[in-house]
């Protein structure tokens, strides 16, 4: 007897939008992969549709003001009880950035900027799908491991040889969770957890602490040119040679966001720091990627902010943060690919 290839099930899209022109063009793009498509016009809406059943996908256009039925605290809470996997599409007209998505939840978060361009949502659709798929196989592996260790518990070899199996299994899973599956660089949950202990460590031994965040200057108008594609391609060659500019172990780089990057440098003052940035921005440089849209160069090119301090055991690491991100964007006001330096921190 011979089975038929097993069909993956249909995904269940959930649209929270206002705008119907937006409604319409994304609906258009999902349907043409056969996914099921929903959609609420506000947050009462949605929630009735939640309650109704539990999407695979949401895309909500965050830059509507929240409604009061239909808070975050209330949305995670309730998918949570669901226990069920979901992946949040955040939708933001470009250039707007200010939406922030928590970290503290269990799932998939990213965001898609509007205007929507068909290929680079369905790259991202099928790459959370695959992603599921990939999580679901670990874990029915992880479920006949531990299987085989209660089957096997009386010969004690084997159970020890089971037993090394599921750790290093659970080592892998544990290193996978903490990268980004585009670049390989640490992912931003995992460079919060390592900023804070940083933080933590080196305000008991009252050391300095260093960070980087750079930008690609004008990647938006790169991928016009060239394609999603080829700037995930792009992106992974920054990615390496930001890598190799790092030698320290205690140093980590991550991906920030989009094309951000965030280089941490624990035992760093800020003229160490600079050093750090004079050399990414040149060794990017060097690679000569071509960027025709770019008004700076003809090549791609970086922006950095520098940011130090002494942490402080009573203050949180997030103004570092600030103070990086303030020293970027004078950096990219005076032009761009240049290395803007925070003087202050609050």
């Amino acid at each position: 007897m011979i089975l038929p290839p097993e069909v993956p099930p249909v995904l269940d899209c959930l649209i929270v939008d206002s705008h119907e022109q937006d409604v319409q063009i994304l609906s258009r793009i999902l349907g043409k992969q056969d996914y099921q498509i929903r959609t609420a016009f506000n947050g009462s809406v949605a929630l009735k549709e939640l309650h109704f059943q539990v999407p695979d996908i949401i895309f909500w256009d965050c830059s509507e003001p929240q409604n009061h039925d239909f808070d975050f605290d209330f949305f995670f809470n309730f998918c949570r009880t669901k226990e069920q996997n979901i992946t949040i599409f955040f939708l933001i007209s470009f250039p707007e950035h200010r939406c922030s998505i928590s970290l503290e939840n269990d799932f998939h978060c990213d965001y898609i900027r509007k205007p929507f361009y068909p290929e680079e949502i369905i790259l991202r659709v099928q790459n959370i799908r695959h992603y599921h798929q990939s999580k679901k196989a670990v874990a029915e592996s992880l479920i006949q491991l531990e299987q085989e260790v209660v089957a096997r518990q009386k010969a004690e070899y084997q159970l020890e040889q089971i037993s090394q199996k599921l750790q290093t299994t659970t080592e892998q899973l544990t290193h996978l969770s903490r990268l980004d599956p585009l670049t390989q660089l640490a992912n931003r949950l995992y460079f919060d957890e390592y900023l804070l202990r940083e933080w933590q460590r080196l305000a008991r031994e009252r050391i300095y602490l260093s960070l980087i965040i750079a930008d690609v200057d004008g990647f938006q108008g790169y991928n016009e040119v060239y394609g999603y594609d080829q700037g995930d391609i792009c992106l992974q060659n920054i990615a390496q040679t930001m890598g190799n500019c790092i030698k320290r172990p205690a140093d980590l780089v991550g991906r920030y966001s989009g094309e951000k990057f965030a280089i941490l440098l624990p035992h760093t003052a800020r003229a160490g720091a600079i050093e750090v940035a004079k050399l990414i921005r040149a060794k990017i440089k060097q690679l000569e990627i071509p960027h025709p849209k770019s008004e700076i160069s003809p090549y791609l090119t970086l922006s950095l902010g520098v940011a130090t301090a002494i942490p402080v055991p009573e203050l949180p690491p997030h103004p570092l943060i600030t103070v990086a991100e303030e020293a970027l964007q004078e950096a990219k006001q005076q032009g761009g690919d240049r290395i803007g330096v925070g003087v202050h921190w609050r």
